[in-house]
């Protein structure tokens, strides 16, 4: 929901970034920040756990203070760093001061050549006695005309807590030049409260050097729309690598050499569209010289001779042909699953070369029928894929990774193996079985059924052992992913429900749980103890139902009102639905025509430096308010729903709108011209404060109209949105004043999006909204499946449980899609949200 314009540093800098009163109002800054409370060095620290195993950090240890403060520098009036801790540890204390100053964050840069194209990421251990004044913790390294950014935090505060940054989950802004050309390493708590506070770290070091195996990232297509998935399918690759004990590194496409590939025995290519010649150049001397590679969906044509095997017809579900399951066939690979599920919307289909390659695997339709395309293809070299890999039937998708790699590099399944007999017995905090068995069955409000599960994963344990030791490791690889499942629901059915509490999902798709009808999704989440379902139904161009607003999505006609359909299905199971409007944004189903029209009529959005956003409506022109207004009460109005949902309800960033109309109509509310736009309105801007109300008070209008207009027409309708987690930023660089519309009473819920993998994080924004939200009901929003990251089960329910010690009395959760409707909304049927 809404997470494609969360900046973390984004807008035009010299434009925006002004005093640090201005700053403090707007929170724009590239920057790193570990915040600390003043206090006594090392009072009440818990014992510092074992040295970790990597190279540390250029220059480390150090032997004196003043040493550490000339190499990790203090930014603006943040405090210098303090050294402590034992001999040659190097613990650094990060004390922040967030009263009485005016700061954002505490920043501590570390100046310094890295090259990180050979490990896996950074590491070092953390702890903070109290990082409830936090927002969030973030790591950056600057790279060329840009940065790479990781965000972090402990699942445990209070605690030393080992923090690994994966390259594969940074995300990038600016221009990057690669992970060999990191010269500034920036640290940064960013002030979630003023109150001062502290923490230390120690053992800053690289990880992993040298893993045999590669994982491509194209990062020369950052800038464009598919960077995005670019980077989601990198993800789940890497996630899947982690899980299965199998070292590995992100590679930058542009940072692809020969001498670089030389030693990777299985470089990667998850989604790289877009490549320069340089990195195919380079990718391809490396199979000419005895290299293994395993591509995704776009096999280059300049690779594809060298792989043994050819690209054929691109085939679209707009062919008649669906695509449901990827299964093998008469000739798979070693320990390949029989089928893994996937419902893929295209393909490239993928040609063997007789002789030289063959076919593994093949696509069905979703009623089981062999589509007549192949799903993937090897050689002695290459495995390819004919679709990137979703993250849709997991378990199975990282068996079908681990045969598709262990064809090329057998070895990992011997890794994979004693990795999986190790850790299949842990799970949340508990380290092994035993002390899992122990701690569940002690807190388990379904002992019997706990029981059984834990007696079915001790059974699987005991067979995985000895299938290890006789060297049958796919066969052991299948028993520890077996008894990590029956773990899983031996850690379900140990949670209790809350009875009384708001339980909802968002759904994303129009048309519901892809290849299940409403009915039985809507039954499922019943089924499971959920109350709520807030389905995405309208655009800010397009409609999913038949409407006199807005343009009718062309699916209406063959598949039917998306509204009347999802409601008949909450009226038999009992089920509220609040339908979820995306404002302003027209998205990608918006027609053409009406796109261009608006465009036409000076209706979307321009930026700062003039660039046209096509399909963001000017939220400042009475005509889109109107639109806003119009299509939210027509729903009201025709459906009896429970609610009406706002998303988007905001501008995209900062850096809009400044189009000609958004001018005109301040100036109009000014009283004046601004007498050098945009500067004027920029930081230190004489017509900054002004400006930064006219774009609230545009947002504001169209939520008050909505509460009082849907009212007339449905008494009782309830009116909530989706926000950002951080109201006194966001209020002015997305004019989404949301405390507001909860103090004036527009809103019946609010549910803000805190979609983080870190408790403490997580915790922290939710205490902070709370009392923004006052009277109102705060859900908070669990990014459970975002577009590129998915939450395990257990983080999950250890994000719902938060909410309940916070006494929110309800969660949201994004988003009910497929693997949602097969395994985690049962799972959580089990216990923590059980009828």
């Amino acid at each position: 929901m809404g997470y494609d314009a969360r900046p973390v540093a984004t807008m035009t800098l010299d434009l925006f970034e002004g005093s640090l009163r201005r700053m403090k109002r707007i929170g724009i800054a590239l920057v790193m920040v570990f915040c600390v409370a003043a206090g006594v060095w090392g009072a009440d620290m818990p014992p510092l756990p074992p040295p970790l195993e990597g190279e540390p950090l250029p220059g480390m240890p150090f032997e004196t203070t003043e040493q550490a403060r000339a190499a990790f520098r203090s930014v603006g009036n943040t405090l210098p760093v303090e050294l402590g801790g034992p001999p040659n540890r190097n613990v650094l204390r990060m004390p922040c001061r967030f009263e009485g100053v005016e700061t954002e964050r505490a920043v501590w840069d570390w100046y310094g050549s890295l090259d990180l194209t050979r490990n896996q990421g950074v590491q070092f251990r953390f702890y903070s006695p109290d990082t409830s004044p936090v927002s969030y913790f973030s790591l950056y390294l600057r790279s060329g005309d840009g940065w790479y950014h990781m965000p972090f935090g402990t699942r445990t505060p209070g605690e030393w807590a080992t923090i690994r940054l994966d390259k594969s989950a940074t995300s990038m802004e600016g221009r990057p030049a690669g992970w060999g050309s990191i010269d500034l390493m920036r640290i940064a708590a960013w002030r979630g409260r003023e109150q001062n506070t502290e923490f230390y770290i120690a053992d800053v070091s690289f990880r992993g050097a040298d893993p045999p195996i590669g994982i491509v990232r194209n990062e020369s297509a950052a800038a464009s729309s598919e960077y995005r998935t670019i980077k989601g399918c990198v993800e789940f690759i890497a996630e899947q690598f982690e899980t299965l004990g199998i070292p590995f590194a992100i590679m930058s496409d542009l940072d692809l050499s020969n001498a670089f590939l030389r030693d990777k025995k299985l470089v990667i290519l998850p989604y790289n569209p877009s490549m320069s010649d340089a990195a195919v150049q380079a990718l391809a001397r490396y199979l000419e010289n005895g290299g293994r590679l395993m591509s995704f969906y776009r096999l280059d044509e300049r690779l594809a001779p060298l792989m043994g095997m050819r690209a054929g017809r691109y085939v679209g579900r707009g062919n008649g042909v669906t695509f449901a399951s990827i299964r093998a066939t008469a000739t798979p690979l070693e320990g390949q699953p029989v089928a893994a599920g996937q419902r893929s919307w295209n393909i490239i289909d993928v040609l063997p070369i007789e002789g030289r390659s063959r076919a593994v695997a093949a696509w069905y339709d979703e009623s089981g029928r062999p589509t007549g395309h192949n799903a993937i293809a090897a050689s002695d070299n290459a495995v390819h894929m004919s679709h990137i890999l979703m993250a849709e039937d997991a378990d199975q998708k990282r068996m079908l990774l681990l045969a598709m790699a262990g064809h090329l590099v057998p070895e990992v399944w011997r890794l994979a193996a004693q990795h999986a007999r190790a850790e299949a017995g842990a799970i949340a905090d508990y380290p092994d079985f035993a002390a899992a068995r122990s701690g569940l069955l002690a807190t388990a409000s379904n002992g019997p059924l706990v029981q059984r599960h834990l007696d079915e994963a001790q059974a699987l344990l005991a067979g995985a052992s000895e299938l290890v030791e006789n060297n049958r490791y796919p066969e052991a690889i299948q028993a520890a992913e077996q008894m990590k499942r029956a773990m899983r629901k031996a850690y379900c059915a140990a949670q209790s429900p809350l009875p009384g509490e708001f339980r909802a999902y968002w759904c994303h798709s129009a048309f519901g749980v892809d290849g299940v009808s409403w009915d039985e999704a809507i039954k499922r989440l019943a089924d499971n103890g959920f109350t709520a379902i807030l389905p995405n139904m309208l655009w800010g161009g397009v409609a999913f139902y038949p409407s006199e607003v807005l343009p009718t999505a062309g699916e209406v006609a063959r598949r039917g009102d998306q509204i009347a359909l999802c409601l008949d299905a909450c009226r038999k199971y009992g089920i509220e639905c609040h339908v979820w409007k995306v404002n302003y944004n027209m998205g990608s189903s918006t027609p053409r025509e009406f796109v261009d029209r608006m465009n036409a009529e000076g209706r979307t959005q321009v930026s700062v430096t003039g660039e046209p956003r096509r399909q963001w409506l000017c939220p400042s022109h009475p005509a889109n308010q109107r639109l806003e207004i119009e299509s939210m009460v027509e729903v009201a109005r025709n459906y009896d729903v429970d609610g009406i949902h706002f998303d988007y309800i905001r501008y995209p960033g900062a850096e809009y709108c400044f189009c000609a109309g958004c001018r005109s109509r301040f100036e109009q509310q000014l009283g004046r011209r601004v007498a050098d736009w945009p500067k004027d309105v920029g930081a230190e801007g004489r017509d900054l404060d002004a400006w930064l109300e006219f774009r609230r008070q545009n947002i504001t209008k169209v939520v008050a109209a909505v509460h009082e207009r849907a009212r007339q027409v449905r008494p009782g309708i309830q009116i909530s949105a989706a926000v950002f987690d951080n109201w006194p930023r966001h209020r002015d660089t997305i004019g989404q004043d949301w405390k507001l519309w909860c103090d004036r009473g527009y809103l019946d819920f609010v549910c803000p999006m805190d979609y983080t993998p870190y408790n403490d994080t997580f915790r922290n924004m939710v205490s902070q909204q709370l009392s923004w939200a006052g009277n109102v009901p705060c859900y908070p929003g669990i990014g459970q499946s975002t577009w590129a990251d998915r939450m395990d089960i257990v983080k999950l329910i250890e994000q719902i449980t938060i909410t309940r010690e916070l006494g929110t009395g309800g969660f949201t959760v994004f988003n009910y899609g497929t693997a949602e409707y097969q395994d985690i909304v049962p799972l959580l049927g089990m216990g923590i949200t059980r009828k």
